[in-house]
């Protein structure tokens, strides 16, 4: 029932925003554009986020549900908020640089690498620095457990994998942009 809840909220804030661009005043292609990457960064970004912080709070034994809430909540907020920004960041650089599909390919997939890295690096360093003193888990759970290195460390990590995803997902939106917009 919780499951059905969640998934009818995140689909009433997607129509809310959506809605003023199916309105009567026809609307430029470019803002469908910014929209719907914004949107589309937003949704992958939170995502990201609440996977991550979930995973790692499921992974800790016998944590109770409002300490979950308060690790994914705030990974999944900074998940949203980067991959809005760095989604918008792709959008506008399709616009101004107008690539053939075949360009934009390329274009999008290292755009993607970096937008991925940032939304990784941001959750997985948040992540860590939340999970640490707020989860129970037994002394040495772990391991030793020192800031600086730790979060050294979920930088590099979260880079790596949201890179890694990061690259498929550019890849593959630049293209359809220069498509949609008939470059």
């Amino acid at each position: 029932m919780k499951r059905i809840g969640t998934i009818l909220c995140i689909l009433l804030m997607v129509l809310a925003s959506v809605l003023p661009l199916v309105a009567a005043e026809p609307v430029e292609k470019t803002e469908i554009v910014r929209t719907g990457m914004t949107l589309l960064g937003a949704a992958a970004g939170l995502g990201a986020g609440a996977a991550i912080a979930l995973g790692f709070s499921l992974d800790a034994m016998d944590t109770p549900l409002s300490n979950t809430l308060l690790l994914t909540i705030p990974v999944a907020a900074a998940g949203a908020a980067t991959g809005a920004l760095t989604g918008r960041w792709i959008a506008d650089a399709a616009l101004a640089n107008q690539p053939s599909p075949l360009f934009a390919i390329l274009g999008g997939a290292w755009r993607g690498l970096f937008a991925g890295a940032l939304v990784g690096s941001v959750t997985f360093t948040l992540n860590f620095l939340i999970a640490y003193p707020t989860l129970d888990v037994p002394e040495g759970y772990w391991g030793r457990f020192d800031y600086l290195p730790t979060i050294g460390l979920a930088i590099a990590a979260g880079g790596f994998w949201g890179g890694f995803y990061g690259v498929s997902i550019g890849g593959i939106a630049m293209p359809a942009i220069s498509i949609y917009m008939e470059f």
